[in-house]
């Protein structure tokens, strides 16, 4: 099972890929000089076919909260990301070498129903998609500003926060 993760965010009344926003960076660069309060949302790929929801949350603390949950995964802890702008939730559930993900409506502790049914997908790729997207969105920052690592909460949390998600696979890996 072939595992992707990417982003979208709000830029304007539209909803624009990732890679569209990287590639084109001038067409947008004016609408995200405030990207730590840009909206967007994680999309999941497994085999092709798109896992996503409508529902969207500040785009740089959302991968913050991703990524530093993946050090408790890597440990074999079960893990929620709460969003800030709905009642819903991402939840992790390791399993060896694998990770249960799932999007559901609720909280933390009570699922009320799925967004995205829990699927199954390897750790390895988990953790090198997950760390190449908040990977690609610090890079993103320093682009459109690069005071923007200085004057965005957020930002400067996912930048704080991605060194460690990366040695703690380093580590695992090592381990293994």
């Amino acid at each position: 099972m072939k595992f992707e993760l990417d982003f979208r965010i709000q830029v304007g009344d539209q909803v624009v890929d990732g890679r569209a926003v990287e590639a084109d960076l001038d067409t947008y660069r004016d609408q995200l000089k405030e990207l730590g309060s840009v909206n967007g949302i994680l999309v999941l790929r497994v085999d092709g076919e798109e896992l996503l929801s409508d529902t969207f949350d500040p785009i740089l603390r959302l991968a913050d909260l991703w990524v530093r949950k993946v050090p408790w995964i890597i440990a074999g802890d079960t893990e929620t990301v709460a969003l800030r702008n709905s009642a819903h939730c991402y939840a992790f559930v390791p399993a060896g070498e694998s990770v249960e993900l799932s999007f559901f409506s609720g909280s933390e502790t009570e699922i009320e129903e799925y967004v995205i049914e829990p699927i199954t997908v390897r750790l390895d790729a988990f953790v090198t998609q997950s760390l190449a997207v908040a990977n690609r969105l610090l890079e993103l920052a320093k682009r459109i500003d690069p005071a923007l690592l200085e004057s965005s909460e957020d930002c400067q949390a996912l930048a704080q926060n991605l060194p460690d998600a990366q040695q703690a696979w380093r580590d695992y890996t090592k381990r293994r």
